[in-house]
């Protein structure tokens, strides 16, 4: 009989250590997430808050634009840190109607096309994206850059 109580105790010995090194774990994926997150903006040097659109824009960009967009370099889509300088997207109407529906953009305009030929793919189209929202994703990008280098791309 008592080589039983051990072999209960051993047992319940054994599912604490599973369950608190499952805590652990979930607990620090949190964390490196949270430390993910706040590294695509905010250098831990500077003491710089983003306003409250881009901080909705942030949230967007996360949600819809970063699995193939960073801000500083090229991934599956070019980085996007000063797109609005560049090409069509000058013009405000052009970036909303490439968001929503870009392959109907890129049949009328020639730098879409060697975007699609340079990165070899196409970007999702978000129909669903009002005018604000995508306002939003663009302070983001815009107020991310004047903190990583202090200023405005156009400024430099």
């Amino acid at each position: 009989m008592n080589r039983q109580i051990n072999y209960i105790i051993y047992a319940f010995l054994f599912l604490i250590a599973i369950g608190s090194c499952f805590w652990f774990l979930q607990k620090l994926s949190v964390t490196k997430a949270k430390n993910q997150e706040q590294s695509v903006t905010i250098p831990k040097n500077q003491n710089i808050e983003l306003s409250v659109s881009a901080m909705k824009g942030k949230t967007l960009f996360m949600s819809k634009c970063a699995s193939c967009h960073a801000i500083f370099k090229d991934m599956t889509g070019p980085g996007i840190m000063g797109f609005l300088d560049r090409g069509p997207w000058i013009d405000r109407n052009n970036v909303y109607e490439w968001i929503r529906n870009p392959f109907a953009f890129m049949e009328k305009n020639e730098y879409t096309r060697e975007l699609k030929k340079n990165f070899d793919s196409m970007m999702t189209g978000f129909p669903e994206l009002t005018n604000e929202e995508i306002d939003s994703i663009c302070d983001f990008i815009k107020e991310a850059g004047q903190i990583q280098y202090g200023v405005s791309i156009a400024e430099r």
